[in-house]
């Protein structure tokens, strides 16, 4: 399998916040089945603050590989970000500065909670314009598609990919979270879940609970297709299938 949303790299943002979680981390994944990690660091979209932070990102992937290979632990990471386009900055930093997943055309992308659905969608247009597509993360999570997961289906019409997290749909990010990332999930809106991992002890990386959760609950969700030939398609540049 494959996580395209992951929090890996040590002391980068609010996740990992040292070499040894990213490890525990990445062997927790290795055991419930994952074989390639997309370290997804949070990125805001104001030049000053993200200018050189592409290649220092890079750097620290390329330590953190480094260090997971020297414990044999059978993960390979790969190149990503999440851009908060939320905030007072209307703009996405030169391409150089962004880390898209995998070096694509694809880009994860997140909002604040609360955002409008007005400002996303004006937001979500400059990504398209600047020949980017979107993997609006956890979409379940924004309160405007919680009131309405027609937003949502607006989104995926438009060429969007919807990334939903495991936990949302394990019931630990909320009843609101559980019950929109369901509805997504069963109208076959969503191409891609993955973890959001912050840490090895909550919110990890262990997709096994996962894949229990969607043979009990989501019979008609393909694993394979949402976990791997999704995710797998996205690292290559091409779109999601949906069945």
């Amino acid at each position: 399998m494959i996580d395209l949303h992951c929090h890996i790299l040590p002391g980068e943002d609010d996740g990992s916040d040292s070499p040894d979680t990213s490890c525990r981390m990445a062997a927790q994944a290795a055991r419930s089945g994952v074989r390639r990690i997309v370290a997804t660091p949070h990125r805001g979209t104001r030049p000053d603050r993200e200018r050189g932070r592409a290649a220092h990102l890079r750097r620290a992937l390329g330590r953190m590989q480094a260090e997971l290979d020297r414990w044999n632990i059978p993960i390979e990471l790969l190149p990503g970000s999440e851009v908060l386009l939320s905030g007072p900055d209307g703009t996405l930093p030169d391409r150089e500065e962004l880390l898209t997943l995998n070096d694509t055309d694809f880009l994860l992308v997140e909002f604040y909670f609360d955002a409008p659905a007005s400002d996303m969608d004006r937001r979500l247009s400059l990504v398209e314009q600047a020949g980017l597509t979107p993997v609006i993360a956890h979409p379940e999570r924004y309160y405007c598609v919680q009131e309405n997961p027609a937003i949502a289906g607006a989104w995926a019409e438009r060429g969007y990919y919807l990334q939903l997290n495991k936990d949302s749909l394990l019931g630990s990010l909320g009843e609101a979270a559980y019950l929109t990332a369901a509805l997504l999930l069963r109208r076959k809106l969503a191409a891609v879940i993955a973890s959001d991992a912050h840490h090895w002890r909550r919110r990890t990386a262990d997709l096994r609970p996962l894949l229990e959760e969607l043979d009990r609950r989501f019979p008609g969700a393909d694993p394979d297709l949402l976990l791997r030939v999704n995710p797998g398609r996205i690292l290559r540049g091409l779109p999601p299938e949906f069945d």
